[in-house]
């Protein structure tokens, strides 16, 4: 039996992660960009689990949830995300109006993303997993240098992992002007971390390529699925 999961987040970096997580471990996996798109898709085709983002275009996070419940109230949402706090008031309201959910903050190991989706699956259906890797860069913007960073880093993915069981994102913060910076914390939907300034010498330290050329050749060597955030 394959699980259908759903990932609803305007961030296209998380939702190929979702996917190249899930694909192939007898899941599924559709995306939608935005709440009106998760919508339809729920009114389509019913998913055994719903993975969440809160802070979208249009509609959020907690409207969805609320006409996704109005469409199935037994559907199996799974909130993901780095400002529950933000959401908090608005959480606690509609769930003292009986909506049920479940709510995990980002970021997210693969490990747990794959544990949270087998929870649809029985145990005695659920198939062995595959050594994958997803990798995502986050940069100010891509520039020729880098784009040479870019293009070792793909390299050497290329030359240790066979097609199909890696992804390399490539998400530049000045086109997230949303989740970029805020309260001088840098927010992006797969990380949150302090910033120290400037913000461009931590994001664009190109010294680091050795260090992210010896992570991904650690992981190949190594068991389960990974996730690298630099």
């Amino acid at each position: 039996m394959v699980s259908k999961i759903l990932v609803i987040d305007d961030d296209p970096a998380v939702r190929s992660a979702f996917r190249l997580i899930l694909e192939d471990n007898c899941f599924s996996v559709r995306e939608a960009e935005n709440g009106e798109q998760g919508l339809e898709m729920a009114r389509t085709e019913r998913p055994d689990l719903i993975f969440l983002d809160l802070r979208m275009p249009g509609i959020d996070g907690v409207e969805t949830l609320r006409r996704l419940k109005t469409i199935d109230e037994t559907l199996n949402i799974y909130i993901v995300t780095a400002f529950a706090n933000e959401y908090m008031e608005q959480l606690k309201s509609i769930h003292d109006e009986g909506f049920q959910f479940e709510l995990a903050s980002k970021p997210l190991s693969s490990l747990q993303i794959r544990n949270i989706a087998q929870t649809a699956t029985p145990p005695e259906e659920r198939c062995a997993t595959q050594h994958k890797l997803v990798l995502t860069l986050y940069v100010v913007s891509l520039n020729n240098e880098t784009r040479r960073l870019v293009e070792q880093i793909t390299e050497a993915l290329t030359n240790l992992y066979e097609p199909g069981h890696w992804v390399f994102d490539v998400v530049e913060v000045l086109g997230m002007p949303e989740k970029a910076l805020e309260k001088d914390v840098f927010a992006t939907p797969m990380l949150v971390r302090d910033m120290p300034e400037p913000v461009l010498k931590l994001l664009g330290d190109l010294s680091r390529v050795p260090s992210v050329i010896a992570a991904i050749t650690t992981q190949a060597k190594g068991i389960g699925v990974q996730t690298i955030i630099i």
